[in-house]
């Protein structure tokens, strides 16, 4: 896949290609700041009165000072492709979960995307949803994140990644997020900044399959497209484009000839 800051602006170009320009900007300019994010600047040493007076201590502080601000980069990104996703759901409406208890706009999407079964949805959601469990597993604090993932039988293999990925985004929002350490030799390295990494992925994805489910006939559907990385260029029916928009322009081909 090319890199996840080039998946977003190439998914937002997509949108800008269609006829719905207006309707899509919103998600548009969610997407351009998320993928314009290069870097979070913090300074976690400068308060810290602590600091000076024990030096493991120090080399403790000091290896987490190098390891927040990538993960705050990570998850100021998530947190624009969120709005995006949130932004997209106000745009396709998806219907309404049959049993009223279940209800809510994130669980109606999630079960809406439940109807996309797996050889019809996108190989890497798949992939990177079995990714997500794996981190979780591996991440303190994050057990309620890995458990979702066993609503399959309710969500499928389309939907349960976001689904998982929404108690993610509701540790974050209320609060309860547990922020990383670095590993036992300081070594400013841990599981939850690809954690928040593949959770991006999976929303954008999730994205790209409502877009599918929105446009009555995406097969159909031309659009012309020019992205930065290259991996598109030129006419492209709509439906290949939200399926393969993530992919090195050597994946696109082979996906191309399948088709």
């Amino acid at each position: 896949m090319i890199q996840l800051n080039d998946h977003i602006a190439t998914l937002s170009h997509v949108m800008f290609s269609t006829d719905d320009v207006v309707e899509w900007s919103g998600v548009y300019q969610w997407l351009q700041i998320a993928a314009s994010i290069e870097s979070v600047s913090l300074d976690t040493i400068k308060y810290n009165n602590s600091f000076g007076w024990c030096s493991p201590s120090d080399e403790f502080d000091l290896a987490r000072d190098k390891l927040l601000p990538i993960f705050a980069e990570k998850l100021a990104i998530f947190n624009f492709v969120w709005g995006a996703l949130e932004s997209t759901i106000d745009i396709v409406k998806p219907p309404k979960n049959p049993d009223k208890s279940k209800r809510g706009k994130i669980r109606d999407a999630c079960f809406w995307l439940s109807t996309f079964n797996r050889a019809d949805s996108i190989p890497e959601l798949l992939t990177e949803t079995t990714m997500f469990r794996e981190l979780a597993q591996q991440s303190i604090g994050y057990e309620r994140v890995e458990t979702r993932i066993g609503e399959l039988k309710e969500f499928g293999v389309s939907g349960v990644g976001l689904y998982a990925v929404y108690e993610l985004r509701n540790l974050f929002a209320h609060g309860s997020m547990e922020f990383p350490y670095p590993d036992g030799e300081n070594n400013p390295v841990c599981p939850e900044i690809s954690l928040v990494e593949t959770a991006t992925r999976i929303v954008l994805f999730s994205i790209q399959l409502l877009m599918l489910k929105h446009f009555p006939h995406p097969d159909d559907y031309e659009v012309f497209l020019t992205t930065v990385t290259g991996n598109i260029d030129g006419d492209i029916k709509l439906a290949d484009a939200l399926r393969m928009c993530h992919l090195e322009v050597n994946q696109l081909e082979a996906q191309l000839t399948l088709i």
